[in-house]
């Protein structure tokens, strides 16, 4: 029979091992939610907004779809707000000439980190009130326009369509 000293110390040993199992368990599911939740390096955004797949996706996405110059900057609580000069339209309701503001995450993943004053972009945007817009998402929202040239973010593999490009004189 065996004693009760040796029945504790084998109890404490199960609960160590036991411990030990949990641990290695949960370290496990963390490092497999990493790989399924994370971007896998399929180019897509981790940041918790949409992404889309296909040009149709993303240009259809958009309420408005615009070329301009971001020719100021604010901050705005956790956002920046920019002025956007409009130059040529694509979609929506938006004139070209108008200055339009748009805002977007100050920090985080949800940052566009491309975004900065003096820049010619094109801008596909969502309707957030009567006044302000909102980038459809923070890595495919915007293209930078280089003479001809559109260069999407680093995590946006999604070109803009023929039509769209030539409707903002891009061609």
């Amino acid at each position: 029979m065996a004693s009760v000293g040796e029945a504790r110390r084998s109890s404490r040993r199960l609960i160590l091992v036991s411990a030990a199992v949990a641990v290695v368990v949960l370290a496990g599911a963390a490092i497999a939610g990493t790989r399924l939740l994370g971007d896998g390096g399929s180019g897509q955004s981790t940041a918790d907004e949409p992404y889309y797949g296909t040009t149709a996706e993303l240009e259809g996405s958009a309420d408005a779809i615009v070329r301009g110059t971001l020719t100021a900057t604010r901050p705005d609580a956790d956002e920046t707000v920019a002025t956007v000069q409009v130059s040529s339209i694509a979609k929506g309701s938006v004139a070209a000439g108008a200055a339009i503001e748009v805002a977007y995450s100050a920090s985080g993943p949800e940052t566009p980190e491309g975004l900065h004053r003096g820049g010619d972009f094109v801008l596909l945007l969502q309707v957030r009130d009567g006044k302000t817009w909102n980038l459809v998402n923070t890595t495919q929202g915007y293209y930078t326009v280089a003479g001809a040239n559109l260069t999407p973010g680093p995590d946006n593999d999604v070109p803009l369509s023929a039509s769209v490009t030539q409707r903002l004189g891009m061609s």
